[in-house]
């Protein structure tokens, strides 16, 4: 109330805080969210010792997801396929869990390795595409989750 650098501004029945004399400060390009830190003193990260291990353990861990679980769940997902037998409910549980984990090994991990390991954190394939891959990330989250509950509920 006594600062002479806001004013109180009422929209829609609620009170917002602007910054004397700039209205549009939401659209003008040089306001910045990072607490009153400029883009140039922001420090790069990305030139750090831990940055280059965390970023070589990332690519181990997911180049492992990627062949393991891709692999392993294909051969079950191929072995209920093939074998008649195979087919109860507690595999065909398990089978919906191997289908959600190996989309996201096939899908989301190859796009999580080019994003953190070989473009260092910079998303070049759109916003389809990214918000594609963290919707089927999350899904597969849920499917997962259930599909072990259905699994200790038939049990």
């Amino acid at each position: 109330m006594g600062d002479s650098n806001t004013n109180l501004s009422t929209a829609g029945g609620q009170d917002h805080l602007l910054p004397a004399g700039n209205s549009n400060h939401l659209l003008d390009a040089s306001y910045d969210t990072d607490y009153g830190v400029s883009p140039d003193q922001m420090p790069d990260t990305t030139q750090s010792q831990a940055f280059q291990v965390a970023t070589v353990v990332i690519a181990l861990v997911l180049v492992c997801i990627v062949v393991v679980c891709g692999l392993g769940n294909f051969l079950f997902i191929a072995s209920l396929v093939r074998y008649r037998k195979l087919r109860n409910l507690t595999n065909l549980l398990i089978a919906n869990l191997a289908v959600s984990d190996f989309l996201v090994a096939v899908v989301c991990c190859p796009f999580l390795l080019d994003y953190y390991v070989i473009k260092r954190l910079s998303w070049d394939h759109g916003p389809l595409l990214c918000a594609s891959v963290n919707y089927l990330r999350t899904v597969s989250l849920y499917v997962s989750t259930n599909a072990l509950l259905a699994i200790a509920a038939d049990r």
